[in-house]
């Protein structure tokens, strides 16, 4: 393996909570008293547009709660997606120290619509640790697919074996490795230090 010279981050699972995953999606379900089962349905038809930015966030929403009238607003609805994001300080404190020496480059691919990608950015001051995003919603791809990590590497001009790639879904791993790149399933987000130092990571 070469040296590493760039750091691979998925966002959700990783240096936050998932955005807008079954759990986040079934607590809507639950707050907003609508029909799990059928938004879930509803959810699955659209959400790889959604991830990918060929739906607006509106437009989701319109096609999964919004079809029928309901008692509550869209703003609403937002608001919550929205307040299902917290930060994982652990990993936000190694992104700190990583930047301090600044001898990576560190970016994230991640999959995630257009919208709430850009709250998560800005609300959690993410632009402070990272050099770019590579987000499905700005490349119109998504993980596990190979096309999102082909596009990165010939972007940036990089080694797959000089990049390493944490991500928290093991689908997303087995897509990295198909195109070289050093990829690690991060099972526990309190193990991302040791999983960083063991593979040569320097803070």
């Amino acid at each position: 393996m070469r040296k590493l010279i760039t750091l691979f981050f998925d966002i959700g699972g990783v240096i936050l909570t998932n955005g807008w995953d079954n759990v986040a999606r079934t607590k809507a379900a639950e707050h907003f008293k609508i029909d799990y089962n059928e938004f879930e349905e509803r959810h699955q038809k659209h959400f790889q547009d959604f991830e990918k930015g060929n739906l607006s966030l509106v437009k989701y929403l319109d096609q999964t709660i919004f079809y029928t009238k309901r008692r509550f607003t869209r703003y609403e609805v937002i608001k919550f997606m929205e307040s299902m994001s917290e930060a994982h300080d652990s990993s936000i404190d190694i992104l700190r120290r990583l930047n301090e020496d600044k001898n990576y480059y560190i970016a994230s691919i991640n999959n995630e619509s257009y919208e709430l990608n850009l709250y998560r950015i800005r609300n959690f001051n993410l632009e402070k640790y990272f050099d770019a995003f590579f987000s499905s919603c700005f490349l119109k791809a998504r993980k596990p697919d190979a096309e999102i990590f082909e596009n990165v590497l010939n972007i940036l001009q990089r080694n797959p074996s000089e990049c390493l790639f944490i991500d928290d879904r093991e689908e997303n791993i087995e897509g990295a490795k198909k195109v070289g790149l050093n990829a690690i399933h991060l099972d526990d987000v309190k193990k991302l230090e040791n999983i960083l130092t063991q593979n040569g990571i320097k803070f």
